[in-house]
């Protein structure tokens, strides 16, 4: 079951060329952030697609129609040489780099090829679509250079912590917005600009899960009967918890659509004992499943659904690893617009 639920599409080298050139255009013109880029990413994505045979079309759409947890995409080698460093720079540094423009940017031609759209939201990341996760705040195996072992250590993807299998936040709803917030989003794209270690992102494909669950428990976790923790990466301010929220939701493109994290997740004090019951045979399954590992690196990108698998990681080995991320939306979503270029929406 797992297998079919994850797909693979390597690129030949005329594909990847086209990629490599067509990613460089996009960092040049300043990457996803930039006003004008995200129609250009458009443009080139259909030029590229018109190279691609049958099967990689398949596995594209595929994705793009909701049937995947995971499409692997490889064989993408990136122009020049970029060594890994001894220790890793900081933020505002990595964030203005060549390299780093030009990993989310080919995440966003590879997010056009499924038709998603790269975003970002108003309350997370400061409102920028690329995210660098990587351990900037302590919390890894080896203390960073600067790091205070005593000082709390936030449970995001800016530190080393171990990550428990999730969907990306908000939890509110999947698909549509519901009272003035933004769904979660459809999926998103991660590259690797250094992994010294291979060290694998984790993804646990849903489907199975749930047809284990059986009718009743799968019915309970549709009911408004789960709570949730405020995001650590949320701006400062801004952002809530959650009361009294459902899990799963029927999706009529994809078949469904779930909404947990294993360490922000709890079950509302007036839940039934049947959602109780549905929430425990959950995370026991959750607890059971073997997770598929990925090992990322710059010729790599990994998309993952995000309404139908759960990702996430060990405790970083090595704080030299550096995974570029962007979050998409499917022709599907209806989210609430701040700005369309780049694409803001609320939380």
């Amino acid at each position: 079951m797992q297998e079919s639920e994850v797909a693979y599409l390597s690129f030949d080298q005329d594909q990847a060329r086209a990629l490599a050139a067509a990613s460089q255009d996009l960092a040049d013109l300043g990457g996803p952030q930039a006003p004008g880029v995200a129609i250009k990413a458009r443009f080139w994505a259909s030029r590229i697609e018109k190279t691609l045979e049958t099967h990689q079309l398949a596995a594209l759409q595929r994705f793009a129609d909701g049937q995947l947890s995971a499409l692997m995409c490889s064989h993408m080698p990136c122009p020049g040489s970029d060594p890994i460093p001894e220790q890793l720079p900081d933020l505002p540094t990595l964030e203005r780099s060549n390299r780093c423009l030009y990993l989310a940017s080919r995440n966003q031609l590879l997010l056009e090829l499924v038709r998603y759209r790269a975003f970002a939201f108003d309350i997370d990341n400061e409102g920028k679509q690329t995210r660098l996760v990587g351990n900037f705040k302590g919390g890894g195996s080896v203390a960073r250079a600067d790091e205070d072992r005593s000082a709390h250590v936030e449970l995001s993807s800016h530190a080393g912590l171990r990550l428990g299998p999730h969907t990306e936040a908000p939890y509110n709803c999947s698909v549509i917005a519901s009272a003035g917030q933004s769904p979660a989003p459809s999926a998103l794209i991660l590259s690797a600009r250094w992994n010294p270690a291979n060290e694998p992102t984790r993804i646990i494909p849903l489907r199975g899960i749930i047809e284990q669950l059986g009718s009743l428990h799968a019915l309970a976790l549709t009911s408004d009967s789960f709570d949730f923790t405020r995001s650590d990466c949320f701006v400062a301010g801004q952002g809530e918890a959650g009361k009294a929220t459902s899990m799963l939701q029927f999706d009529p493109n994809g078949g469904f659509s779930l909404r947990y994290n294993s360490y922000r997740f709890s079950l509302n004090d007036l839940a039934s004992n049947t959602a109780a019951n549905a929430f425990d045979a959950f995370q026991a399954l959750v607890g059971a499943a073997e997770p598929l590992p990925f090992v990322l690196q710059p010729d790599t990108a990994l998309l993952v659904n995000n309404c139908r698998a759960l990702h996430g990681r060990d405790i970083l080995q090595d704080n030299r690893r550096l995974l570029v991320r962007l979050f998409g939306y499917s022709r599907f979503a209806q989210p609430v617009v701040i700005t369309e270029d780049p694409l803001l929406v609320r939380g």
